[in-house]
């Protein structure tokens, strides 16, 4: 009996092993025991080139991939890189958004929210797109924390009492406990790098919402990192606001350097026209010097390219 069992021995501490790493990534993925083998199969064995034909992912996609699905739907969105484009179509790219979500697509998950939370491709249902949220947030996306605090945002502004209210006290406190809800869901999404939470951030800081002191200090940190991440109006808030000295202290030069990034990623004539405007104000000297910061800063951005693929190859 000893020998058969030392025999057998390595097979049952291989079986011990596998039951523990089937429930390990069940959990983890927070995917059904049954569905792991297919999890398992598009995960490690099926690659998804985002780069691939319209009909090489359309194969795909029927065939249940949910990682081709996403990527399928998001190429019929601006989101995607111009050259990979199929053309934008709000419907086509929701109906593969929600059956990547239903997939068990985490990022897919937070899109659908988002599609629910602004009707887009559909129509509006705040209860599905809360839904959606709060499963993309158990897989750790980021932008499900976001998507959650933008549905608590908008719970509170809705229910925000006018001062002549006869229950206006009553009726503020609920909405503090609102605002308070949406702040903590941004300031999770900011902590995992959602770059619109950290806009948020940076408003609620420089607002005072409840639960949140006003901060400019911290406001701008906020506003500089999600201008860091290729956020376009947080860098316009950043040009704008040293210009005019709204919540920080004046300063051309980093006026100039921000608005120079966003001519280069913009293109827009009114962003060229106020950089004229900043060099009839300033030296030579502290041009040149805002135009090797603006540069350097440039540099450091995701390129369009880059920031675009980054979507497409979204974590499951």
């Amino acid at each position: 009996m000893l020998r058969t069992f030392l025999r057998l021995r390595p097979y049952f501490y291989g079986t011990f092993l596998a039951v523990i790493l089937t429930v390990n990534w069940s959990n983890e993925w927070n995917v059904e025991v049954r569905r792991l083998p297919a999890e398992i199969y598009e995960r490690w064995i099926v690659r998804v080139n985002p780069k691939a034909s319209p009909a090489e992912l359309l194969k795909l996609a029927e065939g249940g991939n949910s990682m081709a699905q996403y990527v399928y739907a998001l190429r019929h969105t601006p989101y995607a890189p111009v050259d990979l484009q199929i053309n934008e179509d709000k419907v086509n790219a929701f109906k593969w958004t929600l059956k990547a979500a239903e997939g068990g697509h985490s990022r897919a998950m937070a899109v659908a929210s988002l599609y629910y939370f602004r009707g887009d491709g559909t129509s509006k249902d705040v209860a599905k797109a809360r839904d959606w949220a709060e499963k993309s947030v158990k897989k750790g996306q980021s932008m499900g924390y976001r998507m959650l605090g933008d549905l608590a945002k908008k719970a509170a502004e809705d229910q925000k009492p006018a001062p002549e209210d006869a229950r206006y006290k009553h009726k503020l406190v609920e909405y503090e406990k609102a605002m308070k809800e949406a702040y903590a869901h941004y300031e999770d999404g900011s902590a995992r790098g959602d770059r619109v939470a950290l806009r948020m951030m940076s408003e609620g800081h420089e607002k005072g919402v409840p639960g949140m002191p006003r901060n400019y200090r911290l406001a701008q940190e906020y506003l500089i990192r999600a201008a860091m991440l290729r956020d376009n109006i947080s860098i316009r808030r950043l040009a704008d606001r040293y210009e005019t000295g709204e919540r920080l202290d004046v300063d051309l030069t980093q006026a100039y350097v921000w608005r120079l990034v966003l001519v280069e990623l913009e293109r827009k004539p009114k962003d060229d026209e106020a950089l004229t405007g900043l060099e009839k104000k300033m030296k030579p000297s502290e041009i040149r010097t805002a135009q090797a910061e603006a540069k350097k800063i440039y540099d450091k951005l995701p390129t369009e390219a880059a920031d675009a693929l980054t979507m497409l190859r979204a974590s499951r």
